[in-house]
């Protein structure tokens, strides 16, 4: 009796038991659990900065575009005032085209006419041709040593700036004159005769070739003239030692352009009386000869041609010696 009513209690036990652990879990089911925290939807944000983007850069070209479109407008009304104020018509030239045709067609451009021309002026021609080239050569030789000193003096990374900053300016005004004016100057002191023009073209050789050589200058690397500094040597030395042989490959290239540019300088400057083949083409205009012009212009071609060959060829080896050392 007493063994079954212990085992009905322990039943009854168990059960209660069971019934609570039922209930405390139909109870953490109902009950809420934590919000979980709503991830970010990284997609749309970049979509979003890609957007902003976008939009940042179409409204700087829009902008850029908006300029450009006004300083167009700007240079085209400033071209066209110029035109205007100089009293441009295009108007009038085309309806006086037919004067240049004759000129061109039955006077400069006549073969007969112009072959007869070059026989009977042929020996004048060529010594003015030479005188001209001699002009260049000597110019250019003359104003070459002046550039160098003035161009090293006018860089930047060589003198301080209370040297190199009036140097520039000073190369500035020499190039400001142009080489008529030099010449119309020098005939003056010299004379007429081609020594007036050598001595223009000397000025501008110096105005020009010193300001280019300064800026090959300043482009130099700066380790060789450390180092050579480094070891005591001073402004002379170094720039001997280290910097000349970094720009010595380009001074001559720059100095064999220059002397094209001398030599169709100098085909002109026999019209102020600084001989060359200036003089003959001044005076076959004078008499409208148009076929003597036309012969001065062929032999002006034929010297500015040469010139241009030979400067060429000899850059052209140096281009060649160059790359071999490198090689």
């Amino acid at each position: 009796m007493t063994d079954s009513a212990d085992e009905r209690t322990d039943a009854d036990r168990a059960e209660s038991r069971g019934a609570a652990t039922a209930a405390n879990a139909s109870e953490a089911k109902s009950r809420p659990g934590p919000r979980s925290k709503p991830t970010p939807d990284r997609g749309s944000d970049g979509d979003a900065a890609v957007g902003e983007e976008f939009d940042r850069v179409q409204a700087h070209l829009r902008r850029r575009l908006a300029i450009r479109i006004g300083a167009f407008a700007v240079a085209l009304a400033l071209v066209t005032g110029a035109a205007r104020w100089i009293g441009l018509d295009v108007a009038y030239l085309y309806a006086h085209r037919e004067n240049l045709r004759a000129v061109l067609l039955e006077e400069m451009l006549a073969p007969a006419e112009l072959w007869a021309q070059l026989q009977a002026d042929g020996p004048s021609l060529a010594t003015a041709t030479v005188e001209t080239l001699a002009i260049a050569t000597v110019g250019t030789a003359v104003g070459l040593p002046i550039a160098i000193c003035l161009g090293i003096l006018g860089a930047s990374n060589v003198t301080p700036r209370l040297v190199h900053a009036p140097v520039r300016l000073l190369l500035g005004g020499v190039r400001a004159v142009p080489s008529m004016v030099y010449a119309l100057l020098f005939v003056v002191l010299a004379g007429l005769g081609p020594v007036a023009g050598a001595l223009a073209i000397a000025m501008g050789t110096v105005g020009d070739l010193g300001r280019l050589f300064a800026d090959e200058m300043e482009e130099i690397d700066r380790a060789p003239v450390e180092a050579v500094a480094s070891s005591g040597a001073g402004l002379l030395a170094t720039t001997t030692a280290a910097r000349l042989p970094q720009v010595t490959t380009a001074y001559v290239a720059w100095t064999l352009f220059y002397l094209e540019i001398n030599a169709r300088k100098s085909s002109v400057l026999g019209i102020v009386g600084a001989g060359g083949i200036g003089y003959p083409l001044f005076m076959s205009f004078n008499a409208r000869n148009y076929t003597g012009v036309m012969a001065a212009v062929v032999a002006i071609l034929v010297l500015v041609v040469s010139v241009e060959l030979v400067a060429n060829r000899l850059r052209d080896a140096l281009d060649a010696e160059r790359r071999a050392d490198r090689g």
